[in-house]
């Protein structure tokens, strides 16, 4: 990765064609997203492909760790995890997908948007990452905190 300048802008730190997620994509096939993608969140696109949010694990715990009016917190972890309970009995996964915990208005940026001000935006916003769109909110990329730090010089 080249290090940053004042010229560097978003194209040039990006991850290029994100992993996405759909509205109706269930906690266990979100959680499985993650773990063969070795991601730790990812933009959230409509039937036509444009952005409408962004889901993280930090979502995906808070969810969790919030449990249901029938189950205990720890319940959605063995559903995640697919272990049973304590006879080892199958749990059924709950009707819980990622429209109910999406963050819904994401923070976009265009290609051509300088990383300074993303790193200013990702600060005043607090959040890790920035999904990169066209001009008709079809993402085109993903820029995380980890990225941003990337391109400072050792």
């Amino acid at each position: 990765m080249s290090k940053i300048n004042i010229h560097t802008v978003a194209s040039e730190i990006m991850t290029p064609e994100p992993v996405c997620a759909e509205p109706a994509t269930t906690i266990r096939q979100l959680a499985r997203l993650f773990e063969k993608n070795e991601i730790s969140g990812c933009p959230v696109v409509d039937q036509e492909g444009k952005v409408i949010g962004v889901v993280a694990k930090t979502d995906l715990i808070r969810r969790r760790s919030a449990g249901t009016a029938d189950q205990a917190p720890g319940y959605l972890f063995e559903v995640i995890c697919e272990q049973g309970g304590e006879d080892g009995e199958v749990i059924a996964e709950p009707l819980i997908c990622v429209q109910d915990f999406m963050s819904g208005d994401p923070i976009t940026v265009a290609p051509s948007t300088p990383v300074a001000k993303i790193a200013a935006l990702m600060s005043e916003s607090r959040i890790h990452r920035v999904v990169v769109v066209d001009e008709e909110k079809f993402p085109l990329g993903v820029i995380t905190s980890l990225d941003l730090l990337g391109t400072y010089p050792q």
